[in-house]
Order: structure tokens, then sequence, then C-alpha cells
């Protein structure tokens, strides 16, 4: 249907001009989309596509396409000495749109490099509430280790369980990302028996631990096949990912 209402505009606006191209007659908000889908995936297919004509070249202009760029070709922790001016632009237009990518990558470097902790804690909660999930990783396991204020604690864990079966490969991706940079904020700190579980259902909160068993939540969350034993509650298995991801810093 949607091609038939695209030919029609084109006999519409140009008669029978065989010239007229379907993408010429796509209305702009749609290239748009097209072209920020594109460029969500790969920079080097963005790139191509932008050359391809002059629709889509005007199309990539808008801030929508910024705000989805893909970061993958751009390294994890820049150097600023081999930064080019073009794309240095490129990235500062695509974090004024509100590329979460670019405020996540801010946040790990201010937070855990070069010690602006107030600065890359903002930068990664603004990625983890918007939707970023390495982001919101990051960003949870910082407050379920707030040992000051549980209510902190308990919006970390419940950020936390929102990632569910994303679990295993933001840990996997958030690793490399901290295997890419010098860390020198090791303020992480693995649990030190604040634990906010109080259900006598829960495995991990009783003293009877004859047989390891697992909620739901954390069956899903880490592919374990075995639903009918499940009683690991939210909290337990956030301790135990916290855990993982002190391992990351060697604490």
């Amino acid at each position: 249907m949607a091609s038939l209402r695209v030919k029609k505009k084109i006999n519409k606006l140009h008669g029978n001009n065989s010239s007229v191209t379907i993408v010429e007659a796509l209305p702009n908000d749609l290239l748009v989309q097209i072209v920020g889908r594109v460029a969500s995936r790969s920079m080097a297919d963005l790139y191509k596509v932008k050359l391809s004509c002059k629709e889509f070249l005007n199309a990539s202009e808008d801030g929508y396409v910024y705000q989805r760029a893909s970061m993958d070709n751009f390294a994890l922790v820049p150097l600023p000495w081999f930064k080019r001016e073009k794309e240095i632009l490129f990235l500062r237009r695509c974090r004024e749109r509100g590329n979460l990518e670019i405020f996540y990558r801010e946040g790990m470097v201010q937070y855990f490099k070069t010690l602006m902790l107030n600065l890359g804690l903002e930068n990664l909660k603004k990625a983890a509430l918007e939707g970023h999930h390495e982001a919101k990783y990051v960003y949870s396991m910082i407050l379920m280790a707030n040992r000051e204020d549980e209510e902190e604690r308990k919006l970390g864990f419940d950020l936390f369980a929102e990632l569910k079966n994303s679990v295993a490969s933001c840990r996997k991706r958030v690793k490399s990302f901290v295997q890419s940079m010098w860390v020198k904020n090791l303020v992480i700190v693995p649990n030190q028996g604040l634990d906010l579980c109080h259900s006598s259902s829960c495995q991990g909160n009783g003293t009877e631990k004859k047989k390891k068993k697992y909620s739901t939540w954390y069956a899903a969350a880490y592919k374990i096949d075995d639903e009918d034993d499940c009683t690991l509650c939210k909290y337990c298995a956030g301790n135990y990912e916290l855990g993982l991801f002190c391992n990351m810093f060697h604490v």
C-alpha cells in the first residue's frame, strides 16, 4: 500500500516523468527514520547512504540521526591527539542531540578514570534512566554498593532487575570498557553484608543452603533451566552480580 501511495504521489506531482525517483517522493520524516536506522547500525553504511542522493544527504543532518548514530567505529576511550576535526564535530553534535552512547562513554571515563565523580555519575544516570542498558548496569552497581543510603541501594536493585535477560551481555561489554582504560577510581567495593533481603522463602537469606535455588528472575537472567526450584530474590541476585562487577576492578 505504501508503494502505491508513493507512485500516486509521483504521478500527481510529476505526471509521467520517469526521472522522478521513489526516494524523491518519500516524505522527509520517513527519510529521516530510514537514515536514522542505518546510522544506528553502521557508520560505514551511513556514509554510503549520504553519498547516494541529496535527499538522504539532507535527511542525515536531522538531529534524530545524530541521536541514534552508532559509536562502534569510535574508540571507547579516544585519545585527544588522534581525534580529527570532523570527528570532534560529529561527536559534539551527537552529544547535543542526546546520543545516549556518548553520555555512557563520557560517564564511564569521568567516573572511573578522570575522577570527575559527580559529572560522571550524572552522565551515567542520564543514559541509564533513558534506556541505555550498559549505563543502567553500571549505574545500578554504583547505587547497590552505596553503604550510606538504603533508598539509593533499593533503587539500584530495581534498575538492575529491569535488565533481566540482558545482564550477561551488559556485563561483557562493560568489562571490555573497563579493560580499555586506566582505572583510577576503585570506589566500587564488594558487598559488606548489608543485605536488603528479608524474605523467609529466599534461599539466599536463610541458613539452610543444602541445595542452591534460583528465582524465576534469576533463572531468566542467568539462563538457568531449572525454574521449578526458584527462591532467590532480586536482592540476592543483585548482590551476586555486584561481586562479579567488583571482579572487573580486581577488588
